[in-house]
């Protein structure tokens, strides 16, 4: 398993990855329009991501299997160098859960947050329903801080979802 920086060449491999998770993906997280799914959009994308971390604001990564394949998205959204936080999130290939995949891809980003970025605090928020990712933020030393009500829109209505915090030891 590598974890790299998400390149504009991933647009093909990133557009397989997103369409054959799509279904378990939106379990969880808020779905993506039909639009996204073409290489043109998804080439879009990456390009605004690429865009938004020249501007500070965001840190895309991707893991790669032993295939070299992706098998999950990491990222620091929301970045905010003014007050040093941002927001961790990711998405793991649903025959990769389970894995370590989570776990490798947070603490990657950890390092990234605080080294690279100079970052002071983390957040992350999960689904009540995500006990998996809930476990992950939690051995990864992020703290529950509270419950946010009808934080999320999923496929089958507004969920909860509970926010954790990082700080750096």
């Amino acid at each position: 398993m590598q974890i790299r920086d998400l390149e504009l060449s991933d647009a093909l491999d990133l557009l397989e990855f997103e369409l054959k998770n799509r279904d378990w993906f939106e379990q969880f997280i808020t779905p993506r329009g039909d639009q996204f799914f073409n290489p043109v959009a998804v080439q879009d994308h990456i390009r605004a991501y690429l865009m938004a971390r020249q501007q500070g604001r965001f840190h895309g990564c991707v893991v790669l299997g032993e295939a070299g394949r992706i098998i999950a998205r990491a990222n620091l959204r929301e970045i905010n160098l003014k007050r040093g936080t941002a927001e961790i999130g990711y998405r793991v290939d649903e025959a990769h859960a389970g894995q370590g995949v989570a776990s490798f891809a947070t603490r990657h980003l950890i390092g990234l947050a605080y080294t690279d970025w100079g970052l002071t605090q983390l957040r992350g928020f999960v689904s009540v329903d995500n006990a998996a990712s809930a476990r992950v933020l939690e051995k990864s030393g992020f703290v529950k801080i509270g419950l946010h009500a009808n934080l999320a829109q999923l496929r089958r209505g507004k969920i909860d979802c509970i926010e954790y915090r990082h700080v750096p030891e």
